[in-house]
């Protein structure tokens, strides 16, 4: 098995692009074979390598490696890597690059890129920033990101919203969504409804 088995982790395949995404907390290292083939493939160019090396270094604390790859990475046109440089300035606290970069990304159709834009459209109260990604995350078939949205609106106190987002997350058959909206309903007093959702919940897959 080669370095392409950390492909799998939580990632992104469009345009034939499957780069690892970050995790919080997450730490990784790939036994020493996968990371020298994974380093050479990065060395030769292969765009979706040096995202995942750059993951790599990341989870473990090696910014500067992490960066470097990312940056060729995206500079070869991966949009999972554009993403990761967008949350690792996001969370390093310089919204205004996250931002620009994050535009970028979402251009190319990315939804993750577009959840980080709309958090921060919230955070503003940039009506005309959600109003313009949010549509764009319903309108794709990616449960997580639309989960996420979701949340978004929930914790931004807009319940009609968060619930349109759960629904259509649940269209897709995302149990996450299915037990955030049962806690909404439940926050209501619909009990019956929120236990049967449950119900549902327990057999449906959780999408990340």
């Amino acid at each position: 098995m080669g370095w392409q088995w950390w492909r799998g982790k939580r990632r992104a395949e469009r345009d034939g692009q499957s780069v690892s995404r970050v995790a919080a907390g997450a730490s990784y290292r790939p036994p020493d074979g996968e990371l020298v083939a994974m380093l050479a493939a990065a060395e030769a160019g292969d765009d979706v390598a040096m995202g995942d090396l750059g993951t790599v270094y990341y989870s473990n604390g090696e910014q500067k490696a992490a960066l470097y790859w990312w940056e060729r990475s995206w500079a070869a046109g991966n949009t999972v890597s554009g993403y990761n440089l967008g949350a690792h300035h996001s969370a390093a606290g310089d919204g205004n690059r996250a931002q620009v970069i994050w535009e970028q990304v979402a251009a190319l159709g990315d939804p993750d890129a577009m959840l980080g834009l709309v958090k921060q459209a919230l955070e503003r109260g940039d009506a005309a920033g959600v109003d313009r990604w949010a549509p764009e995350i319903l309108a794709q078939d990616q449960a997580f990101p639309i989960t996420a949205l979701g949340v978004a609106f929930r914790d931004d106190g807009d319940l009609d919203r968060a619930v349109h987002a759960f629904r259509r997350a649940e269209e897709l058959g995302d149990a996450y969504a299915m037990e955030y909206r049962a806690r909404l309903l439940a926050d209501q007093g619909r009990t019956a409804e929120a236990v049967a959702l449950l119900e549902k919940a327990a057999t449906a897959q959780r999408m990340l």
